[in-house]
């Protein structure tokens, strides 16, 4: 066998070991941290609902947007959307606030959407969309009840 191919199956041995090093160590890691996750989820859409029944959908908006802007980034655009959802569930409605909301299956229009929202609340990060992407599901289900 040519020191080429001898490369090439070790290679491939290394990286094939590695990739089952690393689903093992993914599942290892989920089995042991899946529920503090999960309930983390759920408290946060708790929270939210209790916020939101003594406000408004901008009120919800408002305080997520506060929210985000002291825990950025991944996680913190995780627990506050899903905060977000919570509260705007409860709250109560704000004339206006679906109006100029595009659709989620408007995949261009929701982009730029999205990061103009961002850039106007002072946030131009990747995960900030994810707050604006919470409201466009929310006034798409609004749509949706209402037809």
């Amino acid at each position: 066998m040519t020191t080429t191919g001898k490369v090439l199956i070790i290679s491939g041995t290394c990286l094939l070991l590695g990739a089952v090093a690393l689903v093992g160590a993914g599942v290892y890691w989920w089995t042991h941290h899946s529920r503090v996750l999960i309930q983390a989820g759920k408290n946060a859409v708790k929270e939210g609902s209790v916020f939101g029944k003594s406000t408004d959908n901008q009120g919800c908006l408002d305080e997520a947007l506060s929210r985000y802007k002291q825990n950025k980034g991944f996680g913190g655009g995780i627990s506050t959307g899903l905060f977000l959802t919570g509260c705007l569930e409860s709250s109560r409605a704000t004339p206006g606030f679906c109006d100029d909301v595009p659709k989620p299956s408007e995949f261009i229009r929701s982009a730029h959407w999205q990061i103009n929202k961002c850039e106007e609340a002072g946030l131009p990060d990747q995960y900030c969309r994810q707050l604006f992407s919470q409201v466009q599901q929310y006034c798409e289900r609004t749509r949706s009840k209402g037809k």
